[in-house]
């Protein structure tokens, strides 16, 4: 059953991408302190937004568009991926323009995502994946109920496994 599209908050649209979203992530994608905690895998991010819209077509979720309303500008993404890409689980994760950073934004979409997975996509539980010293996002995922279970190391870097569940 894939995800119904938009998920609209107070403050944001998450919608499915286009080619045409392509060249404001190349922007978002180019700077450094947005991509610091962002697991690249080596990958290239301009070849993100088309896999996001192949995965969307294909499996009915992915990463969203980040819609700001009241501005209709594109500032990030938002979405479910196969854990470390292969799954069964569904992980969350979401990225934010700088200048959208300590607004409470991050929260409100990845809540939107969180809540499609659960109740549309009928998950039991989404894992989330955060770098040892991003706080930030540490502080996020905790507000939407993922706990700490466990600390990895992959691709070099040191991380933190979260996990949330689905509530009766």
């Amino acid at each position: 059953m894939p995800v119904t599209l938009p998920l609209v908050t107070d403050r944001l649209t998450l919608r499915a991408f286009t080619l045409d979203d392509q060249p404001a992530m190349q922007r978002i994608y180019a700077d450094r302190r947005v991509m610091l905690h962002i697991d690249t895998r080596g990958e290239d991010p301009s070849t993100w937004v088309d896999a996001y819209i192949r995965h969307q077509r294909e499996h009915g979720y992915g990463f969203w568009a980040i819609e700001e309303r009241a501005t209709g500008e594109l500032i990030g993404e938002a979405g479910l991926a196969p854990f470390d890409g292969h799954g069964p689980q569904l992980e969350l994760g979401y990225l934010l323009r700088r200048d959208r950073w300590g607004l409470g934004l991050a929260t409100e979409a990845a809540a939107a995502c969180r809540d499609a997975a659960l109740a549309q996509l009928g998950a039991d539980e989404l894992l989330a994946v955060v770098d040892v010293g991003n706080d930030a996002s540490l502080r996020v995922a905790e507000k939407l109920g993922f706990v700490v279970t466990g600390r990895r190391r992959r691709h070099g870097r040191r991380q933190h496994v979260l996990r949330c569940y689905a509530t009766s």
